[in-house]
């Protein structure tokens, strides 16, 4: 494989800190490169370098001749008025494609990435439809490598599957700049770690995210027998040093040299071993309540304007147990969560929480989070203590948990980067004692060690937790259960995520229990062509209305039953219920079909 762009020893400074030294590395041709690293390590930064958008300090960057190479930032630059065809082809032809061409290449891409209406205006297109808009001018260059920072921002479920799909069949290269475990690792075959902890700046394997991630652990592993070894050598060094040998031979003078040598040496190594340990510690306090009750919906309801987007829900949420909410956008994720918060009544039916329950709301927008005050100021609310877990700390100890350094104590939070934002916000939330944790979006913004430790923290509280995001390994190693809303009035509770997502991808969503409630014989139509019926069906058919309201009282039954706290926090019985839903179901199905039959 031939190299298509590369660099060397390169060296960039941002502020007072420096990012990389003497880095050097390169993309070859049919690499899918997920690029990792903490908040602050530079991988934005290093995706404009290589774009030409930003200079190093110190290195080179060697492109292949007549490369094609398209950069896709977080946040694309548009117009504030325009359309989007007429955005696309000036954003076209100011990548230097001829007027002619950028009139056929516009519209085609559009569609492709889903646009129907090419005259809509910009300003009325959400988040993920700039990004789409954005990846449309990208593809219309038939890029040979593509840089893609952070793709999958502002996107839904439909998005960053779409996208998924799209850069599966993409021919080039791309680097790939994202947070999502599960995107990396559904698209990419090299996965590269940028950190100076590590010897040459980076950590480089050939293979997807899983198993990097095992890589990774051995490269650790030898490291620190690495310093082991290092150690007992030096010792002998030490020693040797200490017995007072005249350096007066050249054999003498060169073995001096080298022990310091390899003090300074252990030094380093010791020095990264020991700063890769630092990752944020993450303590949730449980508020203590021990009701196996903790929140009831009997019969909720969500509406806006006059579209109902979830109707007559009903479930019983209690401790131990983490329910995540899933459905596109506007499908009233956002609205259930504020319910549960008592920020938001609902259109219909009732919230019963138990009593004195504490509740914690992490909202995705950080509406909460003032941007004039400084770090220490708000976490301790204008004094330098804050009370944690019943004692008194030190808001720069406190702080220092969440990887926040001396230097950033003192900086307003609208100087702090998005990432910083979003651990400082998470901060304030768990200095609450709490028995419900609401959570809107959290892993926004937080790089991947971040998710990794509110993971082990979420995994250990006693309390309840609901959950929205798109990032699908956080879903999965968290939720025991998933309640799905369509944005119609419809929902349904799934066990696993990717029953969901099938179902999703083939169309074939199950009855939601506020459906099933309102079927009925009488509203299904009678198809005019007559069919045969065996004896046994005919037989069925007298009893066939009692039968089908049988079966859905079974099914509710089942439903109630998979609601229960014993149930979902017992996985046996977790799925045997679910297995039990499924043959409802199934019944009611049968039912269904067979009475469609006889009405033939």
């Amino acid at each position: 494989m031939s190299t298509l762009i590369s660099v060397s020893k390169l060296e960039k400074t941002m502020g007072s800190k420096l990012l990389f030294e003497d880095l050097s590395l390169g993309v070859f041709e049919r690499q899918r490169v997920g690029l990792l690293g903490p908040n602050g390590a530079g991988k934005s930064t290093l995706l404009k370098i290589l774009a030409g958008l930003e200079l190093p300090d110190q290195g080179e960057v060697s492109k292949r001749k007549g490369l094609a190479l398209v950069y896709v930032p977080q946040e694309e630059v548009f117009p504030a008025e325009g359309t989007v065809l007429d955005t696309a082809i000036g954003k076209l032809r100011a990548a230097g494609m001829d007027a002619d061409e950028a009139l056929i290449q516009a519209p085609i891409h559009l569609s492709l990435v889903g646009f129907t209406d090419h005259g809509q205006c910009l300003s009325v297109l959400s988040g993920g439809w700039k990004k789409r808009l954005s990846l449309a001018i990208a593809f219309a260059q038939e890029p040979e490598l593509l840089l893609l920072d952070e793709p999958t921002n502002h996107m839904d479920w439909e998005g960053i599957l779409w996208l998924e799909d799209l850069l599966q069949s993409f021919k080039g290269a791309f680097v790939l700049v994202s947070h999502d475990r599960a995107f990396l690792n559904s698209l990419c075959n090299r996965t590269v770690e940028i950190n100076r902890l590590y010897r040459d700046g980076y950590l480089s394997f050939d293979c997807r995210y899983e198993d990097f991630l095992v890589k990774k652990e051995e490269y650790i592993q030898t490291q620190l027998t690495l310093q082991e070894s290092l150690s007992n050598k030096a010792r002998r060094e030490i020693d040797w040093l200490r017995a007072g040998v005249k350096a007066r031979t050249t054999k003498s003078q060169s073995r001096i040299k080298e022990a310091h040598q390899l003090i300074d040496n252990l030094a380093d190594v010791k020095a990264r071993n020991q700063a890769g340990k630092a990752r944020i510690r993450l303590e949730i306090e449980s508020g203590g309540k021990q009701s196996k009750k903790l929140m009831e919906l009997k019969a909720v309801g969500i509406q806006f304007s006059e579209n109902p987007l979830v109707s007559d829900l009903n479930l019983v949420l209690g401790p131990k147990s983490c329910l995540g909410v899933l459905g596109s956008n506007g499908s009233g994720k956002s609205s259930l969560l504020k319910i549960l918060a008592g920020q938001l009544s609902p259109s219909g039916g009732e919230l019963v929480p138990a009593e004195k329950l504490q509740i914690v709301y992490f909202d995705q927008k950080r509406e909460d989070l003032p941007q004039d005050i400084d770090l220490i100021e708000y976490l301790g609310d204008g004094s330098d203590y804050t009370l944690f877990k019943g004692q008194s700390v030190h808001v720069a100890s406190y702080a220092s948990r969440f990887l926040f350094q001396s230097e950033k104590m003192r900086l307003k939070i609208s100087q702090l980067s998005g990432g910083e934002q979003a651990r400082l916000l998470i901060a304030k939330l768990l200095l609450q004692p709490a028995d419900v944790l609401l959570l809107d979006e959290p892993t926004n913004d937080l790089d991947i060690d971040s998710i990794e430790v509110l993971e082990q923290a979420l995994l250990s509280f006693e309390g309840l937790v609901v959950l929205v995001s798109h990032d699908r390994q956080f879903l999965n190693n968290l939720c025991t259960r998933f309640l799905a809303l369509d944005g119609k009035g419809s929902w349904q509770v799934y066990a696993d995520l990717h029953q969901w997502l099938r179902d999703r991808q083939t169309g074939s969503t199950p009855l939601a229990k506020a459906e099933t409630k309102s079927s009925s014989p009488e509203s299904r139509p009678a198809a005019p062509q007559k069919v045969r019926l065996s004896y046994n069906e005919k037989r069925q058919l007298e009893t066939i209305e009692e039968d089908i309201e049988k079966a859905e009282q079974d099914l509710q039954q089942a439903q109630a039953d998979l609601e229960s706290p014993e149930v979902y926090s017992d996985h046996k019985k977790m799925a045997d219920c679910v297995e039990m839903l499924n043959q409802c179901q199934k019944k009611i199905d049968d039912l269904y079909a067979l009475w469609e039959k006889g009405s033939q």
